[in-house]
């Protein structure tokens, strides 16, 4: 599935430096034996196991292997991944992580000089084929192709999603990856079973904005809409008829005057909030706009999607959801997946999209 970074992160990606300095370390690993896979590309390929060195550089990939309890074994990974404040928290580990600068187009020597024995890749051919032609064995995890058209569809790609890491990652990983899964169906159902009889025509509306201006957009066949529909809602800028993201004017979204607005990847609301132009919209009329929570990893793009569906469902229909704590909830998570203890206040400061303090 393409993915959408933040347009700052893109241009940071075109043109930032190689920065990697590690040197190798000793490998005391056992002796190794092969293992073949499929990834997300549907490619065949056999890695020497156990995989003791990884690189992650695509998406959210370093979130899935820390979600695995695999993250001893990274030792490069995206430089936004690194420097991230939740990243920083639940994992004091990732100092000794080294940062890669121009991850969508790497120096294959510095990844050579980390002994790396996988590298969690896009599936960008060119690059694809500088890193195998110099011996680095290349795992495809995120697509840039291939979209869900359905949520039947999303729910099954989330879920192979996890599973590619967890055949690179092993027995450990495999069986931690069965937990998500279970806890994933589980949510998946709770939410289904509250909204299934709410009425396609009741259905709240809603946005989910990104951007200074906030007028960026996610629409189709983008992880959000699929989240948004799971939690019985419907993601209005699908009408764009725009794949995963587009922009869009002030006009348009006052034309499609939504339920709900809700905001990811921006630190602060104020663009809706108090611009005179957003005024008129009832979701501002109604208090009705939310910034969305930002943990390990965006919550629109990572295994806490699963948490950002039980946000969306209480925002847009609280009185279904007046059982469930969020706070107890995102505690839970953090412990069970990440194996971090999460305090009642961290938890609320993350739900209110802030570091931790």
């Amino acid at each position: 599935m393409k993915k959408f970074f933040v347009p700052m992160i893109t241009v940071l990606f075109l043109f930032s430096s190689v920065s990697v300095f590690s040197s190798p370390r000793k490998d005391t690993a056992q002796p190794a034996s092969g293992s073949t896979i499929t990834d997300l590309a549907g490619r065949q390929l056999t890695l020497k196991t156990p995989v003791n060195k990884v690189v992650a550089l695509a998406g959210p990939s370093y979130e899935k292997v820390f979600l695995l309890g695999q993250a001893s074994r990274l030792v490069g990974a995206h430089f936004y991944m690194v420097d991230r404040p939740w990243v920083i928290a639940t994992n004091p580990g990732i100092a000794k992580v080294t940062p890669v600068r121009s991850p969508a187009e790497p120096n294959v020597e510095a990844l050579l000089a980390l002994g790396t024995d996988c590298v969690l890749f896009w599936d960008y051919a060119d690059a694809l084929k500088n890193l195998e032609n110099a011996g680095l064995p290349t795992v495809v995890v995120q697509q840039s192709v291939g979209n869900p058209q359905n949520t039947d569809e999303f729910i099954a790609y989330q879920k192979r999603e996890v599973q590619v890491f967890a055949d690179v990652l092993g027995p450990e990983a495999q069986a931690k990856a069965k937990t998500w899964f279970d806890y994933f169906d589980q949510k998946v159902a709770y939410v289904q079973g509250r909204i299934t009889s709410i009425p396609a025509s009741q259905r709240k509306t809603a946005i989910y904005a990104y951007g200074e201006e906030g007028l960026g957009v996610f629409s189709q066949y983008s992880y959000v809409s699929y989240w948004l529909q799971l939690a019985g809602g419907r993601n209005i800028a699908d009408e764009t008829g725009m794949e995963m993201d587009t922009e869009v004017t002030m006009e348009q979204v006052i034309a499609w005057d939504p339920d709900l607005i809700f905001m990811g990847r921006m630190d602060s609301a104020d663009p809706v909030l108090h611009g005179t132009t957003w005024a008129q919209l009832k979701a501002v009329k109604n208090n009705d706009v939310y910034i969305c929570p930002d943990g390990v990893m965006y919550w629109d793009y990572s295994s806490e999607g699963v948490l950002l569906m039980l946000f969306l469902a209480q925002k847009m229909y609280p009185d279904l959801f007046t059982e469930l704590d969020m706070v107890a909830e995102t505690q839970g998570y953090y412990q069970k997946f990440y194996s971090y203890s999460l305090s009642a206040e961290n938890a609320r400061q993350l739900l209110n999209h802030l570091p931790p303090q």
